[in-house]
């Protein structure tokens, strides 16, 4: 009969009701989840879409050539791809930039 004891006891201690005490606050229940959460912002230092470009030289995308000797070094093709395209386009507009920048355009392709 002993054993049979303990087991009421352990059964009665899962199902007891908790008193609580005077000006204590509820305890949380033991399943509770916590939803609480902390966010952080992202600050960029700038971004080419909102520099003004109207003093410099720009292709019909509005990209400087410092812009599309970055995206010649990019590691997806169409990027690529499209940076040649650019550059083409920039040289095409003015032809005078390829003696001023050549040394850069020859280590950026």
């Amino acid at each position: 009969m002993p054993k049979a004891s303990k087991k009421q006891q352990r059964k009665a201690e899962d199902f007891k009701k908790v008193k609580l005490k005077v000006g204590k606050k509820k305890a949380p229940p033991s399943n509770a989840t916590d939803t609480s959460f902390t966010s952080k912002s992202i600050v960029l230092a700038e971004q080419s879409i909102t520099v003004d470009k109207s003093s410099e030289l720009t292709n019909s995308r509005n990209l400087t050539l410092k812009d599309l000797l970055s995206q010649l070094r990019h590691y997806s093709t169409p990027i690529r791809k499209d940076a040649v395209a650019g550059l083409a386009d920039l040289l095409a507009r003015y032809p005078e930039i390829i003696r001023a920048e050549l040394g850069p355009i020859i280590e950026g392709s």
